[in-house]
């Protein structure tokens, strides 16, 4: 399903007015290698792959069910999450697929891993039930890379999508108020350690994809194309400022959003109104210039993209 938010969920929609354009990162990251989800028809599900931002040089990464990745700060490891016999469990490898290393063994989900920026925790959501029992919902959580000291962060309400904070001071997520077909959802922000909760963004249809500036000045997020007003969005973390980027059109109909590392562009899934497919586009961090990168015989989800790991390299060994 194309803006599904998790494997739990689809995204959600929102109408808002205003237009302020974003600011363009200046020196910092250098923009690395993409990943994404390829439906295989044989594996009946998303399996990841990767590929250089232009879409030349795809290769596949794994042969099991798994759908969300995202790349550490230094673009060495790739965090993932798969699923098995037992529900949907979080992995890390290298960013050629090798060297698989798991972090959750728990019953039931834990899911859509985002790194903090010093590469010393992964945030997901979880939740011990599988979808479709009584009581299921899913909560936000941390653990350290190498799968210890896991944390649970929020309790009670249904909780998904949780990404750091450029300085890893704070989480952004979203809270699902009315699950159904198209969830009505809020972004919310806290303290990385579960304190300060307070709301950004208040429950709206369709809204999915919580994703932070890397200059920390936004949180981007997306509304779903099945909800009305579909659209990529920001607002500042303080809730104010909230604007369209650009809104899904009758050519292309957008979903889940990420950052560019150097804060200049958007990788965003795009679904292709005349042939019917999702394919991957880029478009500048104002929401102009889109054209698409990858496209395949079979429907695109789940893209990330990563900072390039031998300039990452040779900054951190200059600064040294």
């Amino acid at each position: 399903m194309r803006t599904r938010l998790s494997l739990i969920v689809l995204a959600v929609a929102v109408a808002v007015i205003g237009n302020a354009p974003l600011a363009a990162a200046g020196d910092g990251p250098v923009n690395g290698r993409i990943t994404f989800g390829r439906f295989d028809p044989a594996l009946g599900d998303y399996s990841i792959w990767a590929a250089n931002p232009d879409g030349t040089h795809q290769r596949r990464l794994t042969h099991v069910p798994s759908f969300f990745s995202d790349w550490s700060p230094g673009g060495h490891r790739i965090a993932f999450d798969f699923a098995n016999s037992t529900g949907v469990h979080l992995a890390t490898m290298d960013p050629d697929g090798r060297h698989v290393r798991r972090l959750t063994f728990g019953k039931g989900i834990q899911e859509i891993p985002r790194w903090s920026p010093d590469g010393g925790k992964v945030t997901f959501d979880a939740s011990p039930k599988l979808p479709g029992k009584p009581g299921f919902h899913t909560d936000i959580w941390t653990v350290r890379p190498d799968g210890a000291s896991a944390r649970q962060l929020t309790r009670g309400a249904f909780d998904v999508e949780p990404v750091f904070s450029p300085d890893g001071r704070q989480i952004a997520f979203g809270r699902i108020t009315h699950d159904a077909q198209i969830p009505d959802v809020a972004i919310y922000v806290m303290y990385a350690d579960g304190t300060h909760l307070r709301q950004v963004v208040p429950s709206t249809l369709g809204l999915e994809h919580p994703g932070w500036s890397p200059d920390g000045r936004w949180i981007t997020f997306d509304i779903a194309p099945e909800a009305p007003n579909a659209a990529v969005m920001a607002v500042h973390p303080s809730g104010s400022g909230l604007h369209i980027i650009r809104r899904s059109g009758n050519r292309f109909e957008l979903f889940k959003p990420v950052w560019s590392p150097d804060g200049r562009k958007f990788l965003v899934g795009c679904h292709d109104v005349r042939a019917n497919i999702d394919k991957l586009c880029v478009m500048n961090a104002s929401g102009r210039s889109l054209h698409v990168v990858v496209a395949t015989p079979d429907p695109l989800n789940f893209p990330a993209w990563g900072t390039h790991p031998a300039v990452s390299a040779s900054a951190t060994a200059a600064a040294a």
